[in-house]
């Protein structure tokens, strides 16, 4: 499905093959995966400050967190934890984040039962990965660990909420692969590779997850047809939303 890429039907794994090639290769499958990188670095500068802990879930050759760190470098106190399932992955993050304050756990995020003392987290393309069925849990945990005004950054593939413009983001997709240089060939190989393995839901369905999670203020902060990125903040102070409105209602009663 690549030139140093192989899988069979069912059985994508992020194992040595994939990540000695991996950062080459999702940038010719995810479409604006560095202008992705980008932005996160650049909303990172209103959640991270002295002694915040950051995490990324999936954080395969350690990328996201290598940029984290360059940018923030002149901070004190960081913790960055990168959890990845891929014992190869691992070791090519180590390679690429030679610091101090950076660590790589090998966990799977669904055996992860605490993101303690979180101001961000971060999830790149990672939660269409894990069962559906265990997603909010992990959600769960996420925003009852994160920090007043500590905020959670997913992004993900979705799928649309029209039969028609799936077709459309699909195939548009595959436009995107066959530009970056992979053939009808590789590009079916992959989608085959995926079966039941990246299981993607709506956009809707992904902020529905995260508002059962807890979180209330969220923001789609980028949208290329097939793919969506969205921030979501916690704020306990969303708990009384409801109990404002019906203050203001009563209120407004007599008018």
């Amino acid at each position: 499905m690549d030139d140093l890429i192989t899988a069979v039907p069912g059985e994508w794994k992020f194992d040595r093959q994939v990540s000695d090639s991996f950062d080459d290769h999702v940038r010719k499958s995810v479409p604006m995966y560095d202008e992705i990188q980008s932005m996160i670095v650049e909303m990172s500068e209103w959640f991270i400050r002295d002694g915040s802990r950051v995490y990324d879930i999936g954080s395969s050759t350690g990328e996201t967190i290598s940029l984290l760190s360059e940018k923030h470098k002149s901070k004190a106190g960081l913790k960055y934890i990168g959890l990845e399932t891929s014992a190869s992955m691992i070791e090519a993050a180590q390679k690429k984040c030679d610091s101090g304050n950076i660590q790589f756990v090998q966990q799977d995020v669904i055996e992860q039962h605490t993101f303690a003392g979180a101001d961000m987290v971060v999830s790149l393309y990672t939660l269409q990965f894990v069962p559906v069925k265990d997603r909010l849990t992990v959600l769960k945990r996420i925003f009852r660990d994160l920090s007043e005004n500590g905020c959670f950054i997913w992004v993900e593939k979705v799928r649309a909420e029209h039969s028609f413009l799936e077709d459309m983001w699909l195939s548009l997709h595959w436009d995107f692969k066959k530009r970056s240089g992979l053939t009808d060939n590789m590009i079916l190989e992959k989608e085959k590779s995926l079966r039941g393995v990246l299981v993607p839901l709506t956009l809707e369905q992904n902020r529905d997850l995260l508002r059962r999670a807890g979180f209330r203020h969220m923001e789609v902060f980028c949208k290329w047809f097939n793919f969506a990125g969205v921030i979501a903040m916690k704020s306990e102070s969303a708990s009384t939303d409801k109990g404002l409105l019906d203050l203001l209602k009563d209120r407004l009663k007599p008018w």
